[in-house]
């Protein structure tokens, strides 16, 4: 052990008050090098697999709102018991009749940062209509991916104008990093995106909604910040971050005992604590701003109970919310899985909630 051994007597290890100070302050400065590089060890182990991004849209690349399929590779489902149903409920979409043949490619910053530049598509379909911001999920993804453009496509057949875009290191928007904040940051981004419709298109506050698929439950900062921000849809979103990071250590294979060490390493990674800021915001904040939650009860990406317990504290403040549990489904399942009744609660949920 680091420059001392244990010295035998009679085949009996020394008892440590026998040794001597040297060594004890030795045996002491080796158990706290082998804690510290464990911890940090494995915290970047967690924090690095869970928070690396992906740039571009990989093999949606091609994907654009007048010619976009659900094509896939299929391997992106992690080997559960009901992956080949989740599987198929998208393989056999059919999105032939639902491709936008108008859109407007559009560049905006991020609130505050006029050195980064987002990409994303605007589709107006009525000049009246109030306006919906979509945001994605992690790690291969972007505007461009299948469930974006679906959803996008419910909105302008709903009469409700879009707005879905990259965020920073996805799709074609700017890469300025190798990791994703878990909103912590990228919530400047969603901002900018309300400021562009604000300032170029002429919404109004209030005329101007939110959803979020996944880890783009960093709209939910988003959503607490502004509160021109009129309504906000979550679709199997990140909402509580320590439950995220317990969520990710038994995905990983490691006890949860490390979830200390994966949210201080991650921070360093992102640099910027990451619960410096708490979705949980949101809830306690939005007033009589109508937010409405859809989770699969089967989700083993993201666990419902990021869901129940943004609604508990709704709930507890007296919140206008709204919550569609979906049984049988994962993550991100029912918009394929029951597309009808979910555009018609998307649907009907902004034209009631935005002015």
């Amino acid at each position: 052990m680091a420059g001392f051994k244990l010295v035998n007597l009679k085949n009996k290890l020394l008892p440590i008050n026998n040794l001597s100070t040297t060594q004890v302050i030795a045996l002491v400065v080796t158990s706290i090098i082998i804690f510290s590089t464990s911890y940090v060890g494995i915290g970047y182990a967690v924090a690095s697999a869970s928070l690396s991004v992906n740039p571009g849209c990989g093999i949606w690349a091609n994907n654009t709102p007048d010619d976009w399929t659900t094509h896939d590779e299929w391997r992106s489902f992690e080997p559960y018991n009901d992956s080949l149903e989740r599987i198929s409920i998208r393989k056999n979409f059919d999105v032939s009749n639902l491709q936008m043949p108008s859109y407007q490619n559009i560049t905006f910053n991020p609130r505050g940062d006029p050195d980064i530049t987002l990409k994303g598509w605007y589709v107006e379909v009525d000049s009246t209509a109030p306006v919906v911001i979509q945001t994605h999920g992690m790690p291969a993804n972007g505007k461009c991916k299948p469930e974006m453009l679906l959803m996008q496509s419910f909105l302008s057949e709903g009469g409700i104008n879009t707005l879905s875009f990259d965020l920073r290191n996805y799709g074609e928007s700017d890469v300025v990093d190798d990791y994703f904040a878990v909103g912590q940051i990228e919530y400047i981004d969603l901002l900018g995106a309300y400021d562009w419709l604000i300032s170029e298109k002429g919404y109004r506050p209030g005329e101007i909604g939110m959803t979020a698929f996944s880890a783009g439950g960093g709209a939910a900062i988003a959503f607490a910040e502004e509160t021109g921000i009129g309504a906000m849809w979550l679709d199997s979103a990140v909402l509580d971050f320590p439950l995220l990071v317990k969520n990710e250590l038994g995905r990983l294979g490691y006890p949860q005992i490390f979830a200390g060490p994966a949210v201080t390493v991650g921070g360093w990674l992102v640099g910027v604590e990451l619960d410096a800021r708490s979705p949980m915001e949101a809830a306690l904040n939005a007033g009589s701003r109508p937010v409405f939650l859809t989770h699969g009860i089967e989700d083993t990406r993201v666990s419902i109970f990021h869901s129940q317990n943004f609604e508990e504290k709704m709930d507890e403040v007296g919140g206008n919310v709204t919550t569609w549990y979906v049984p049988n489904r994962g993550h991100v399942d029912a918009i394929w899985g029951e597309s009808e009744e979910y555009k018609g609660n998307l649907v009907n949920f902004f034209s009631n909630g935005l002015i």
